[in-house]
């Protein structure tokens, strides 16, 4: 029998935006079917390139890459971000997602399909991105300290350079649990990565015009 995770890992892809290799962002891309693909937004928003200070083209083109084949991608929308001193970059609603269109069609992809419900805490999940696949766990929902943030679901595992944007599958179903955000970079437990629930991904979807 077919296990519903790794179907659904092949509706992972990659995704980078930026000009020169100074400048360029990678992570991964989440196909949702009918051409649509999520990624994290501060992957492909220019908010990247801003925070380093050397790239004034911001994010510049961007392109989606399946098993070599790359196609141009257009940003149809993304959250919005706010960055405070002492906190860093955080995004409004916990919305670090963004919606990609490829120019032109890719080769056949698996299709992500976002959980209906919260996780129960310590699911077993497999983590999905360009770099890896691995068999990990759901960790409860976190709140941000300021409402407006939103909250996070966590797997434990130490996000690497480039994994952003990741797909995290309910390993039982297959379906789409989050979408892999950022560290968590609290020094006094051990290492967690923070990823966009599927309530968040689909509130998102379903608020564009």
């Amino acid at each position: 029998m077919a296990d519903p995770a790794l179907t659904a890992a092949t509706a992972v892809a990659q995704v980078a935006s930026g000009e020169s290799a100074r400048c360029r962002a990678t992570g991964a891309a989440i196909h949702l079917g009918g051409g649509r693909f999520v990624t994290a937004a501060h992957v492909v928003d220019g908010s990247v390139q801003r925070l380093r200070g050397v790239c004034p083209a911001g994010a510049g083109p961007l392109a989606i890459s399946v098993a070599g084949s790359v196609a141009p991608a257009l940003l149809v929308r993304a959250g919005q971000d706010r960055v405070d001193r002492g906190i860093g970059q955080r995004y409004l609603g916990g919305e670090d997602v963004a919606l990609l269109r490829p120019a032109r069609t890719l080769p056949s992809l698996g299709v992500a399909v976002p959980c209906a419900g919260a996780p129960r805490p310590d699911s077993p999940a497999l983590l999905v991105t360009p770099q890896r696949s691995l068999r990990t766990r759901l960790l409860p929902l976190v709140r941000d300290a300021d409402p407006r943030f939103g909250g996070y679901l966590e797997i434990p595992e130490t996000l690497n350079q480039g994994e952003s944007g990741g797909a995290v599958f309910e390993a039982a179903s297959g379906c789409l649990a989050g979408l892999v955000s950022h560290r968590d970079e609290d020094g006094d437990r051990p290492p967690r990565t923070r990823l966009v629930p599927a309530s968040v991904i689909v509130r998102f979807l379903g608020t564009g015009s």
